[in-house]
């Protein structure tokens, strides 16, 4: 069996994080998250189709019926079951985000993260 000398769980001790820096990396880790949330494109006209981002553990059919409830017209489901890929508005307005929705993102400059390649829109 290896022996452990003493030194070694101090030394084990004394690489571990604080707890004042393990908030400090938390606090960094969030301030970094909503900094990438928040560069992401939104919705501000209803010229481009938009992707609306329900909590993950929403079922698709429900995801589509509350986007179906709030006057959207669905396209299709995204690459998640909780993505609901919805046509541009006719009036021009900034689309309404349905209820129980997260946030709704513009798909152009996503390249396809939120759009389900497999799937293509129907021809009206």
């Amino acid at each position: 069996m290896p022996s452990i000398s003493p030194a070694e769980p101090e030394a084990a001790r004394a690489e571990r994080l604080s707890p004042a820096g393990g908030v400090l990396v938390g606090l960094v880790c969030l301030l970094v998250s909503f900094g990438a949330l928040a560069s992401l494109p939104r919705a501000t006209d209803g010229t481009e189709p938009v992707a609306i981002i329900f909590p993950p553990w929403t079922d698709g059919a429900e995801a589509v019926a509350l986007s179906f409830a709030a006057g959207h017209r669905v396209l299709r489901s995204g690459r998640l079951s909780s993505v609901v890929v919805v046509a541009p508005t006719s009036n021009g307005q900034a689309p309404a985000v349905p209820k129980g929705a997260w946030f709704s993102l513009v798909l152009a400059g996503l390249a396809g993260c939120l759009d389900n390649p497999g799937r293509t829109e129907a021809s009206s």
